[in-house]
This record gives C-alpha cells, structure tokens and sequence, in this order.
C-alpha cells in the first residue's frame, strides 16, 4: 500500500509537538502545586501565629467567651472551615465549624475536595499547636491546651483544579496549532520540493522521456541539500546512461571481433526484411563458416585462432558495402545481410568478393595461413516468409556448399531441405545406433601378393540394420559433421585392437589397419585414446597402423604435423591411404611421418594394361623407404604384375571382401577354404 510522506510528516510533528507540550504542562503542573501547596501551608501557619497567644490566654483562665471572640474572628476567613481550643487534646473548650447547613459545634468531618485536591492538599487540611501559659520573656512548660485550625479544602483546591483543566486544555490546543504549524513549515521547504522532484524523476523515466533529460532543482533549493540531490540524480542519471550503452553493446556486439552478435543480427535482418516488404526489394542472406577452423585452433592454439577471426572479421568489413551488415553469429560462423537485391546474380558477386578476399595468404606471428570459407546463400521472399526461416536456408545451403568442398558458395534450393531432413534423421538414428550398439567391424585381409600368406587386415566400420547394412558413404560424412565420429572412432580403435590382440594369440605378429578421421586427428586427446586402446588389448603399437587421407595429411601440413609426429612416437605406423588421388606435395611428403603408402583402387584397376602410375607410386615409396599397400586387386594378373614388381602387400575382392571377425577368423586363421564360406 502507498504510504505519504507528508501523512506521516504531520502525524510526527503533531506527535512531537504533543509530547514536547506534554512535557511542558507536566512541568508547569509541578510548579503551580508547589506553588499552591506552599501558600496553603503558609496560610495555616500565619492563623496558629495569629490565634495562638489569645487562645493561650483563653485556655489559661478557661474563658470560653475569650474563646469564641478568638473563634469567631477566625472563621471570617473563607479558606477556614473549622476552630477548636482545648484544655487538653480530649477536653475542648470551645469549638465552632462552617457547615453547608450553617454552624456546628461539632466536627462534621473533613470536607471532601475532590480526588485531585486530596492528592495534593489532603495532608494540609488540619494545623495543630500546642497552647502554653505566656510569659513576660517567654513560656512555660508544660503545654495548658491545643489550638486546631481546619482549612476548607474544597475553596483551597477549587482554583488549583481550574487551573489545571485549563492548563491541559490550553496546552493540548497549544500542541495541536504548533503541530500544524510545524507540518506546514516542513510541507513548504521539505515535502513539496521533495514531490516536485518525485514529478520530475517521473517523467524521465525510461519508456516516456528524452534519454539526455535531467532534473531541475526546485525553485529557492539550489544551493541547499534538495539543490545537491538534484544533482546527485542527474550524475546517477549520466552513470546509467553510460552504463546502459555499455551494456547494449555487450549485449548486440561480439567482443572479440566488434561484429554485430546473433541477437543485433536477428533485429537488424527483421529490420531489412521489414524495409524491403515496403519498398518492394529482396534480401539476401549469406551464412558463413571458415573451413578447417578447428584444425587451426587445435594446431596453433585458440589465441592464433582468435586472432584469425579478428583478421578474417576486418576482412569482410573492407570487402561489403556500407548498406550490408555483417556479423560472428559464434564460433567460425559469420553472416552477411544483402538488402536492396534485385538479382541473385548480385549476391552471387559479393560471395565471390568475399571468398576472393578471404583467400589472400596471411601471416600470423610466422604461421602462414590462407584461410576460406563455406557460403550458403538464401533469398527473400524466395526462401522463407521470415527471418528464421531465411536463416534456416542459408545454414542448409552452407552445409551443401560444405559438403562441395572448401572455399566455395551454394544458393538455396528446395531439393536441399530434402538432403537436409534425411541427415537430421541419420544423425538421429546414429545417435541411438551408438546406445544401442549397432556399430559391427568388418575386416579385409592384407596379403603377400607372391604367396597370398596373411600380413594384416583392415577394419572397416559398418551399421547393423534390422533390413540390412548401411554403407560408410551415407553416415561418415554425417557423424564428421556432428562430431559423432570422436565416440564412434574411439569404438573402433578399442575393437580393432582388441581383436587385433585374440587373432594374434593364433596367428602371430601381423598389422591391425584402421582409419582415422579429420575430426579425430584434431582432438588434442587422440593420442591418450590410442595409448589406453593399446594398453587395454595388450597389442603392441608396431602391430597398429592408423591410415589416414591425402586431404586429412595436407591439412595437418599447417600445423606442421604435430598430431601426426605425436602418433608416431607412441611406435604406431601411419599409412597414407588413396595416394594419388588428392592433392599432396612432394616436399610435404618428405616430412609427413609416414610407415607406409596404399596404391588407390583407380591405378591400379589399370594394371597391367596401364602401369605408369602405379609404378610410379611403387619407386617412390620404395625410395622413401615406405612400405607400400596396394588396393582393388580384383584380378590374377594385376596380383601377377605387383609380385614382379615387388610390391610386399595387397587387399582386394581377389582375396576376399571385408567379412564379419567370426568369418575372417574361420577363412584365414583356421584356413577353412574361401569357397566353402557360405
């Protein structure tokens, strides 16, 4: 409930000026019934003084007229309501009392003044003396009688009740004025300034005012303490603008770049958007992401990699026009706003200016890096309706874009949300193939081409479904994207060493192959995974090799093959696997810790019509000392060709396909013949 300040303002100086009054009278009471107790008391004494000598001469020679002259004298005073002389305390002489009725002789009783006049005068309603025999020069002892005087308490105490009653009543209406006087005082100069700056502070508050407004103090308060809190309010007011910028731009900007971030990009492309349904344009949105960004953070470290985003972010301001926006929406993800499109082709020239000044070499702190980039490209009204829908396009078409290689763009189309559901739906049921242990290992054996004796075996994944299995080609590229491939990889590795480790029990030292993926190689921890997989088999790391792609070797090439160098001291072999088909330099290939080269299937599906590069291949790593692989033997003749050449090791469908453990183990370890498989 709202509670005054000017309420409770007058309740406490009406308050305070009762209590104060109160005091005051209380004090003033005090006084006047010393006062008035003294001047009863005084009056007793001056009678007993004046009555006392004849009433000793009266009660001497027992003279009860001298008594009644000295009495009746005595009671002509109002304040006196009773005389007795006596002979003795018992033994009156004479006694007269003033009575409603009249006279009496008898004592009625002591008059009854009220309870007040009790209080404060009961103890003076009689005065007592001794009466003795006077002398000359003195008196003499003992005592001849008494003299009483009884004042009249009722006329004594009358104007000290009245006094009182009037000194309450005064003093409360007395309190009562100084309480509204004080209350007006303080509602002049306190509250009201107070109120006029409750007013002001009121309408600058946020959503009704302009943000530079401040208050003014209250006329005739400037230079006093309401003068001062104006002020104080109007710094308040300037700390909290400055605060609030502050704040909004952390709120709406990226710290690391100074971009625009994900909640300023989604206002202003409802803005652009907004626009553009009025003035009849389109817009286009351009969503951004670096390739191999994770490789470089993982490589170089993440203040290398942060200082790419900034250089990559200064990139693309210098590159897109003042009307474009451009922003980090996290990570390695940029996005570009185009308003005023009228023509696709026109976004299609600022991807291609985007890309071309993101492809320019750079230097960072010695690391020469050339970085690129994925663009999905989405049109309004073409794509969607609204800003989430635009988004969702351009991150579909970025992923095709992704999915065509590296630094290059892909516009929307509807056949991509096709591709788009069927891989969420893949991710989806990779992530419960993983629960539910779907994966299954297939292993293709490695053989002597001279006498087809056992050297080795590959692993291959597969996925166990209830209608059959699924292919490595439709879920790798989905778990790469997903990061699924890192459990899934581990899995592998666990298996195929295991198993390598129980086939080496029957068989004999010989090569466990398996592949590794881009997103492995660029988890820091790979080489503690590989470490604990050949520590839990049992199998030594001379008996591993861990095959990698032409495309995943020259990536590492940035970071000079750190994670590759890492493997290789743990005592594992690393194989290049479809040599030939990507996009290797010599003079890498000379650094790459490699063990051994695989011939891809391609070369040598030519052999022995066309040898050239296989033959090729074949001296090369014999000159690098590398052992050499070579895939796809189908037929008897390539297998002829790679034993006069002297190629040491093959696999292909000649030998066998990949096959369940059980089926590996039962045709090439218990040496139960192909055909008779089933």
């Amino acid at each position: 409930m709202e509670r005054s300040l000017a309420m409770r303002q007058a309740a406490c100086a009406v308050l305070a000026a009762c209590l104060i009054g109160l005091l005051l009278t209380v004090l003033e009471l005090g006084w006047a019934t010393w006062r008035e107790r003294g001047k009863a008391a005084a009056l007793v004494e001056q009678m007993l003084d004046l009555v006392e000598g004849s009433a000793a001469t009266a009660a001497w020679n027992a003279d009860d007229g001298l008594a009644a002259q000295i009495g009746a004298s005595a009671l002509s005073i109002d304040a006196i309501s009773g005389i007795e002389i006596g002979m003795s305390p018992t033994e009156p002489l004479w006694a007269r009392f003033r009575t409603d009725a009249g006279w009496s002789d008898s004592n009625p009783g002591t008059s009854q003044p009220g309870a007040l006049g009790a209080l404060v005068f009961g103890d003076l309603a009689l005065g007592e003396r001794l009466l003795y025999r006077p002398l000359p020069n003195g008196r003499a002892e003992p005592a001849i009688g008494i003299l009483r005087i009884h004042l009249d308490m009722r006329r004594i105490s009358a104007d000290y009740i009245a006094f009182v009653l009037s000194a309450l009543l005064g003093g409360m209406a007395r309190n009562l004025l100084l309480g509204l006087a004080l209350t007006l005082v303080f509602h002049r100069f306190l509250t009201k300034p107070l109120l006029a700056l409750e007013q002001a502070v009121e309408q600058i508050a946020p959503d009704n005012h302009d943000k530079k407004a401040r208050l003014t103090a209250p006329a005739g308060h400037e230079h006093d303490e309401l003068g001062r809190l104006s002020g104080r309010i109007n710094e308040m007011l300037d700390r909290l603008d400055c605060s609030q910028q502050m704040l909004r731009q952390l709120a709406t900007r990226d710290s690391l770049t100074d971009l625009p971030n994900r909640a300023l990009l989604n206002e202003r492309l409802d803005h652009a958007l907004a626009r553009a349904g009025r003035v009849q344009r389109g817009v286009a949105v351009l969503f951004m992401d670096l390739d191999r960004f994770k490789h470089v953070n993982d490589s170089l470290g993440h203040e290398l990699g942060d200082r790419l985003l900034q250089a990559v972010a200064q990139r693309l301001r210098h590159t897109l026009r003042q009307s474009d926006t451009v922003g980090r929406l996290g990570g390695d993800e940029f996005l570009i706003i185009v308003e005023d499109v009228s023509d696709p082709k026109e976004v299609i020239q600022v991807a291609d200016r985007v890309l071309t000044a993101l492809a320019r070499p750079l230097d960072l702190d010695g690391h020469q890096l050339q970085p690129s980039a994925s663009i999905g490209i989405s049109l309004w009204p073409e794509d969607g309706a609204d800003g989430r829908q635009i988004l969702r396009c351009a991150d579909t078409a970025m992923y095709a874009a992704k999915a065509a290689g590296s630094g290059c763009w892909r516009m929307f189309s509807a056949e991509m949300t096709g591709r788009a559901m069927a891989r969420l739906a893949t991710e989806a049921r990779l992530r419960a193939a993983e629960i539910r242990h779907e994966f299954e290992l297939f292993y293709q054996p490695t053989v002597d081409p001279a006498d087809l004796s056992l050297r080795g075996a590959e692993a291959l994944l597969r996925w166990r479904r209830e209608d059959g299995y699924v292919s490595p080609a439709d879920f790798i590229h989905v778990a790469e994207e997903t990061g699924l491939i890192n459990p899934i990889g581990e899995w592998v590795l666990m298996e195929a060493c295991r198993q390598a480790a129980l086939w080496r029990q029957v068989q004999g030292d010989f090569t466990m192959a398996v592949n590794v993926s881009p997103r492995q190689l660029a988890d820091a921890a790979f080489p503690d995974k590989v470490q604990r997989a050949l520590s839990e088999s049992g199998l030594p790391p001379a008996l591993l090799t861990l095959e990698i792609t032409e495309t995943v070797a020259m990536n590492q090439a940035a970071g000079d093959f750190i994670m590759l160098r890492r493997l290789r001291d743990l005592g594992v072999g690393i194989a290049m696997d479809d040599f030939g088909t990507g996009y290797s330099s010599l003079s890498h290939l000379r650094r790459i810790p490699l063990t051994a080269l695989k011939i891809d299937r391609g070369f040598i599906s030519t052999v022995p019509g066309d040898v050239a590069i296989a033959a090729t291949v074949l001296d090369l790593a014999q000159r690098l000392g590398l052992e050499t692989v070579a895939e796809g033997v189908e037929n008897e003749a390539q297998r002829q060709w790679l034993q006069h050449q002297g190629c040491p090791l093959m696999q292909g469908y000649l030998v066998s396909r990949p096959v369940p453990a059980d089926i590996f183990s039962r045709h090439f370890l218990q040496g139960v013949p192909l055909a008779s498989s089933g």
